[in-house]
């Protein structure tokens, strides 16, 4: 399978969340200086060829200063100039006028705006540094500049958060000229702050009906559901994710970073001083036939088109449904499967409960 899409890695942060179990480290600016010198290093053994979308995330990418994001996007300017999505995350307290100016020149033509939430008080219980005022001036700074592909990141189950809040959010969104929304439910990580803390979070019930609330609201303001926690404006998915959803190859690099070729997976470490000292240490992981089928089923259930039954044969010379029988069988009859066009996919029910359904297809 050819590989057409990379990932950046940029692990620093000027806060640490309390949700955040990401590779990161605080910014420091000579660690950082150091940093690019490593990246520039690994990104050379990578073949520069026709890739199709690039994402830098992190960490927090806009975090790096004005050289330090000019020195990144000149590294990455030979692997960007057939790119149809080029994208980068970034934080609306660490983002400015200049520095959108530096990403659209250099070819970024999506931006994945991290907000959270659109209440301020909400925002301190997470350790979220940014306000809301910050995020509509970003947004408006980079229509201004050119940016008309704009996504940002919406979170429920927040600490104190109500459905009230959701409601006020959503809001606020419907005001905000953005393409591209993705509204994550907060999930517990083991090493995060929250966890640490003992937070409860949404029990199953409360989880459902606030995420048929977003899906709903949503909807209504022209954003189809495209992915479990994902929604767009017609012709806004995203295309780098995507292929993360179609399990197809992609580079990684950069601290803690991912990548696949095929029938692996590739895993960097997360030891900022090996990096730093130029030990680019990856862990290969070889699959089984049996755990790509699995990981590819599991990742295009995400998906409201679902798994391409076509594409799973001509991968792998098997019939998904045959293969799958007994659990295909048993959710179609639960009413949480469907097949149509040659689509596996979950139906509106099964998306809220995609957990169960694969614990079938694991046995």
């Amino acid at each position: 399978m050819e590989t057409r899409s990379l990932y950046v890695h940029i692990p620093f942060c000027e806060s640490i969340c309390s949700y955040c179990d990401f590779c990161k480290v605080y910014y420091d600016q000579k660690q950082s200086d150091l940093y690019l010198q490593r990246l520039n290093e690994e990104l050379s053994q990578i073949e520069q060829h026709h890739l199709k979308t690039i994402y830098i995330g992190g960490g927090t990418p806009s975090a790096l200063n004005d050289e330090q994001l000019e020195k990144l996007m000149s590294m990455l300017k030979t692997y960007s100039l057939e790119v149809e999505e080029y994208c980068m995350e970034v934080n609306p307290e660490s983002m400015d006028y200049y520095k959108l100016k530096i990403l659209k020149k250099s070819g970024i033509n999506r931006l994945s705006i991290g907000v959270q939430t659109f209440q301020d008080h909400l925002l301190k219980e997470i350790d979220r540094h940014h306000n809301t005022t910050q995020v509509k001036n970003i947004i408006k700074y980079a229509k201004e500049i050119g940016f008309d592909n704009i996504s940002i990141d919406l979170m429920y189950g927040l600490p104190k958060q109500t459905k009230e809040d959701i409601e006020k959010d959503i809001d606020v969104l419907k005001m905000l000229d953005i393409q591209h929304v993705s509204y994550y439910s907060l999930i517990l990580e083991e090493g995060t702050i929250l966890k640490y803390q003992n937070y409860q979070p949404l029990d199953d019930e409360q989880e459902y009906q606030w995420n048929f609330l977003i899906d709903e609201k949503l909807q209504e303001l022209g954003f189809d559901k495209y992915e479990v926690s994902n929604y767009a404006k017609k012709g806004y998915e995203s295309k780098h994710n995507l292929v993360y959803w179609h399990f197809e190859n992609y580079y990684g690099v950069g601290l803690g970073s991912c990548g696949k070729n095929n029938h692996q997976i590739i895993e960097h470490s997360r030891s900022l001083t090996k990096y730093l000292n130029g030990d680019f240490k990856t862990i290969t992981i070889e699959q089984s036939k049996e755990e790509m089928m699995f990981d590819q089923v599991m990742m295009s259930l995400r998906l409201v088109e679902g798994l391409n039954l076509e594409v799973f044969k001509e991968r792998y010379q098997e019939d998904a449904c045959v293969l799958y029988k007994e659990a295909v069988t048993r959710n179609i009859e639960k009413g949480r499967l469907m097949i149509e066009n040659d689509y596996l996919k979950a139906t509106q029910e099964g998306q809220y409960v995609l957990n169960d359904i694969l614990i079938d297809f694991m046995k």
